[in-house]
């Protein structure tokens, strides 16, 4: 169903806190002395652009297809998927960047001594070196998001090597789809005046609605998702992680 307008004021009430609060943390960024130089690199030409990508797509989804929309044309819904297909790829890799940030700046190594290979290098449940590495705090919230990261991982995996996400055009209910095969099995029926193609297929787009969802693959069980929502609660993620990485930085600087 549609979102209702108290839907709506929450969204955007969450979108305006949590880009002050990626304004604030990339201010820190940008302000903490690294004393390695990868690790700057990773955070200036790395994760600050992500962060900004991330920003610019949440707007342009917000201004092509606002949460109150209807009956959005088709390229209004491929203009959106394309932002929403990059926004899945920069949250993704915006996790991967932080986690170089750590790795580099607190020379994090595995217990022969040795920097951990590029695959080792992440903040997913399965990286166990890093998330190891981190203060208890850090440990804790990361644990915490281990089902946001099983989704992400879901959709970041199927846009880069199987099913792109997208936007369906129409939802329809078990009434609608019967009426859409009811309509479809007319053609080439017995009888069946040929002239009367355009009416059938005026009579089929009429049913279902627009909701605001994006998907994947049907057939790999994943679950559709209204993305207003969702991409808002991505970017607050990224960040939320990003602070506690940073607040690990000024302890390690206090050292």
């Amino acid at each position: 169903m549609p979102y209702t307008p108290d839907q709506i004021e929450q969204i955007e009430e969450m979108l305006e806190e949590w880009r002050a609060r990626e304004a604030a943390l990339s201010r820190s960024l940008f302000a903490y002395p690294f004393r390695a130089p990868r690790a700057r690199e990773m955070m200036q030409h790395g994760l600050s652009r992500r962060l900004a990508d991330l920003k610019h797509g949440l707007e342009r989804v917000f201004e092509i297809l606002p949460p109150e929309s209807r009956s959005p044309t088709q390229r209004e819904l491929r203009d959106a998927t394309a932002f929403l297909q990059a926004f899945v790829i920069n949250t993704f890799g915006a996790i991967d960047n932080l986690a170089w940030v750590w790795t580099c700046e607190a020379d994090i190594r595995d217990n022969r001594g040795r920097q951990p290979k590029p695959g080792r290098i992440g903040f997913t449940p399965d990286h166990d070196l890093l998330r190891q590495s981190v203060s208890q705090r850090t440990r804790d919230h990361l644990q915490g998001t281990d089902d946001w990261f099983g989704y992400l991982e879901g959709y970041r995996h199927a846009l880069a090597h199987r099913i792109p996400l997208y936007i369906p055009p129409k939802i329809v209910d078990e009434a609608e789809a019967a009426e859409f095969h009811r309509l479809e099995g007319q053609v080439g029926a017995e009888g069946w005046e040929w002239n009367r193609w355009g009416e059938v297929l005026a009579a089929q787009r009429q049913l279902g609605h627009f909701e605001p969802m994006m998907m994947h693959s049907f057939g790999e069980g994943a679950r559709p998702v209204r993305f207003h929502i969702q991409i808002v609660c991505d970017f607050a993620t990224v960040v939320e992680i990003a602070e506690h990485v940073v607040h690990d930085l000024q302890l390690l600087r206090a050292e």
